[in-house]
């Protein structure tokens, strides 16, 4: 039964290499060292399985993954790295198979055995984890609003020399491990391996530490940078276009949040790169002379660096130029702001900048005549981009939507109340006409 045993294990890790060969070692290396032919443009970059250092584990700090973490990261992948989902790929038995081979290029799996971190049951209170949340100094690095602005969150380091940004916790569908209390707990407990995020297994109680996920899990506000909402509705009011972010008369917009995409840059020093910003909120006035956006985006460094954003237009009505730049036969134009040049106002537009709490806030200004010209219900192309100097962003390495549409809002000329009631007074007027016409 043993010698059965051994053959089926045997089997089983053969099987693995050959799923591992055929689809891993193109990023991780024919010895899974990380080294694959595509891990040089790749951040961050491939796992060393050899050296077996984990960071998304159920375990304490320091100590190897269980079977189970190691195949929910394959069939589920690492959110913002260039690892992917293989659950529609790969069977549970070959996903199997491949941690059985993954296992067996450490040497420290022969001699170590995980055992997951207890999690505790019942419900927690993200009031007293609120509380918490100060009393541990995660605004340090997290913020007071948790989008990743703590004053020293730009000093960090990870133990191999890369400077990585602080989470942002209102974005928790970003998170690497998942984003419900359990998974939050587990990374709180036994920390991220390598990284400024340290275990707080010795410094909270089981207790506190279940409070604290649960307050974390509370700060997940943000959407997902997914829309079938490519159409932003300039609404229209009576009174001045204002230019400050917190004016009441964002208030009556309908905001829609636009996913960002990373530019592709030839003979960048990587391939892969992550922008800061994965989405755009965009909201839109105007009065049928002045018309501007206000554009929001998560920046956790704020002031100091070369930020910036614009909006892109067609040169020409009726076209739809080549994406980001257009080309010779279309050309565009674009609405600029950058943080460290001057405020000017060119061709007729303002600009009306603001930060606070890892949140960029940008109003752009300008006459609805001109070029392009905003009139009711016409829809207008429309392109967002921004940058995030403190990210390596620079020149044309920066963030930016699809081509989306502007639709300005036509003046309501009655209350829709009124309205109503005109079109059923019409009604009952025709009907008595036409009564006494019958009689007579």
């Amino acid at each position: 039964m043993i010698l059965a045993l051994a053959i089926a294990l045997a089997q089983s890790e053969s099987a693995g290499r050959d799923t591992y060969l055929r689809r891993c070692a193109w990023c991780h290396g024919d010895t899974g060292r990380g080294d694959g032919a595509s891990a040089a443009g790749m951040f961050p970059r491939p796992r060393d399985f050899v050296r077996a250092d984990y960071r998304i584990r159920s375990t304490p700090h320091g100590r190897l993954p269980t079977d189970e973490d190691l195949a929910r990261a394959i069939e589920k992948g690492l959110p913002g790295t260039p690892m992917p989902a293989w659950e529609k790929i790969l069977s549970r038995d070959e996903i199997a198979q491949l941690v059985r081979y993954l296992k067996s290029l450490s040497p420290r799996f022969a001699d170590e055995r995980p055992t997951p971190i207890a999690v505790p049951s019942g419900p927690g209170s993200a009031e007293r984890g609120r509380e918490l949340y100060r009393k541990a100094r995660c605004t340090l690095c997290h913020g007071d609003a948790g989008r990743g602005d703590g004053g020293i969150a730009t000093t960090l380091y990870y133990e191999w020399g890369l400077s990585p940004p602080a989470r942002n916790l209102t974005r928790g569908w970003t998170f690497k491990g998942g984003h419900d209390p359990r998974d939050l707990y587990l990374r709180i407990t036994g920390g991220l391996n390598g990284t400024p995020m340290g275990p707080y297994a010795d410094l909270l109680t089981d207790r506190e530490r279940w409070d604290l996920a649960h307050y974390v899990a509370s700060l997940d506000v943000e959407p997902s940078e997914t829309t079938e909402d490519f159409v932003v509705t300039a609404t229209y009011i009576d009174g001045e276009v204002p230019s400050g972010h917190d004016a009441p008369e964002w208030g009556k917009t309908r905001p829609i949040t636009i996913p960002l995409g990373a530019q592709v840059i030839r003979d960048a020093p990587i391939r892969w790169w992550s922008p800061t910003a994965g989405s755009v909120t965009l909201r839109a006035l105007w009065n049928g002379r002045e018309i501007a956006f206000l554009v929001e985006w998560g920046d956790p460094t704020g002031r100091g660096y070369a930020d910036s954003a614009f909006l892109q237009f067609p040169a020409e009505a009726g076209t739809k130029p080549y994406l980001l730049h257009g080309d010779e036969d279309e050309s565009v134009l674009r609405w600029h702001w950058q943080s460290d040049l001057a405020p000017v106002e060119p061709m007729g537009f303002s600009v009306h900048p603001f930060w606070k709490e890892g949140r960029r806030h940008v109003v752009f200004r300008r006459s609805a005549s001109g070029t392009p010209g905003f009139r009711p219900d016409e829809f207008i192309p429309l392109l967002v981009s921004v940058r995030d100097g403190s990210n390596g962003e620079r020149g044309d390495r920066r963030a930016l939507t699809t081509w989306i549409y502007v639709r300005p809002e036509p003046r309501k000329t009655f209350n829709p109340w009124l309205e109503a009631l005109a079109c059923f007074l019409g009604v009952v007027l025709l009907q008595v006409w036409i009564l006494k016409k019958v009689r007579s």
